[in-house]
């Protein structure tokens, strides 16, 4: 059972924690580059995703062949295990699966996910008993890259965060990014509950005092040859907001094929951290939610949360190409929040579970919803919204 402080901290956390010559992948050409506001049509709670040995917090996913993938922070097992971060599957039914009101993730591995390494006080959930702890959770879903006989190479960014237990400040403000890569194969993760072994590609991807491209969301074109990674500008300053990066889907790790967008272009060099032309206006709020491209608004979407606030509001922002220009954020659905904690937050948006994996008139949604139980602890909710727009 997850004790309030868990469920509390880890998303508590989350709110506080000249024009270059074009490089790389080639601009998008298909795009309509027209601005798209969607207008719901309609939008229901359809079930819970949940499983049943884990209390989990801020869930993301991904389709990766015919399931869905699930990457969660903070859990608690009904043994008594607690770790940073878990992982799951779901299944399909012409879209999720639903039984007895309940989307049921499943996995064999009861054990840390994103395993913290030994300088992030691992293997104990990064608690490093001296009132800090290392919290190496993922803020969006693994990017797919497909390979060959089916298989799936999938990409998480997570920001190297060290906080204060007792105050929750980051001791770090712009730390280290790593890599990790997971490793699907039909053959052993394909009809079963073993999950994609994890590898640790380089803990400092993003180096610190560097744009964490990656860890705030991605998008990955039409065509499916360009992935785009957002990432957040420093925080507290005047300057936070996204910035946007791009890379070959095949090149995810060599950093020498990726380039940047600053000052109205591509370039083969990042730009600071706290540089105000790498800011892409109306790319999210900086609360945590979704890109992706819908085929059905020809456009790409971003749907989340409301800044940094608290709730369990659902905004969209689109734009034609993937640096804009984004629509400003708009609250097109309200969820109910908990009656515990922090009540609701960590808005996410699952394309994966749509039958047209995102390309549709329709969107799966989820945010962790904070209630007490019979005994007072705080227990942690993942209401599945289905929403359809117009």
């Amino acid at each position: 059972m997850l004790a309030p402080f868990a469920s509390i901290f880890s998303a508590f956390a989350l709110l506080h924690c000249a024009l270059a010559s074009p490089t790389g992948p080639t601009p998008d050409k298909t795009i309509n580059k027209r601005a798209v506001t969607p207008v719901l049509s309609a939008a229901s709670q359809v079930a819970t995703a949940s499983d049943p040995y884990w209390n989990r917090d801020s869930c993301t996913s991904v389709r990766v062949q015919y399931r869905e993938f699930w990457t969660c922070r903070d859990s608690a097992g009904s043994g008594g295990e607690f770790y940073s971060s878990t992982a799951s599957w779901s299944d399909f039914n012409n879209g999720p699966l639903i039984t007895n009101g309940q989307l049921y993730l499943y996995g064999d591995d009861h054990g840390e996910y994103f395993k913290n390494q030994a300088d992030e006080c691992g293997p104990t959930a990064g608690i490093c008993g001296n009132n800090t702890r290392y919290a190496i959770w993922p803020d969006s879903p693994p990017l797919p890259v497909a390979g060959s006989n089916n298989a799936v190479k999938l990409y998480t960014w997570i920001k190297k965060s060290c906080l204060n237990q007792s105050t929750l400040a980051p001791l770090t403000q712009n730390p280290a990014t790593s890599l990790y890569r997971s490793d699907y194969s039909p053959a052993n993760q394909g009809t079963n509950k073993t999950l994609p072994p994890v590898t640790l590609v380089n803990e400092n991807f993003w180096p610190a005092n560097s744009i964490p491209y990656g860890d705030y969301g991605w998008a990955i074109s039409p065509d499916g040859k360009t992935a785009y990674l957002y990432g957040q500008l420093s925080n507290g300053t005047a300057n936070q907001g996204a910035a946007l990066a791009r890379v070959p889907i095949g090149s995810i790790e060599d950093k020498s094929q990726y380039s940047y967008y600053n000052n109205g272009g591509w370039s083969s060099t990042a730009p600071s951290i706290t540089s105000t032309s790498a800011r892409i206006a109306n790319a999210g709020t900086m609360g945590q939610g979704t890109f992706y491209y819908s085929s059905f608004f020809s456009s790409y979407l971003w749907i989340g949360a409301d800044s940094i606030n608290l709730g369990s509001g659902f905004y969209v922002a689109t734009a034609p190409a993937p640096e804009g220009p984004w629509t400003s954020p708009t609250l097109f659905y309200n969820g109910t929040n908990g009656n515990a904690g922090l009540g609701a937050y960590s808005q996410q948006a699952h394309p994966g579970l749509t039958s047209s994996n995102g390309g549709g008139n329709d969107i799966y949604l989820t945010f962790s919803k904070n209630d007490n139980d019979a005994n007072g602890n705080v227990q942690t909710s993942h209401p599945l919204i289905h929403a359809i727009w117009k």
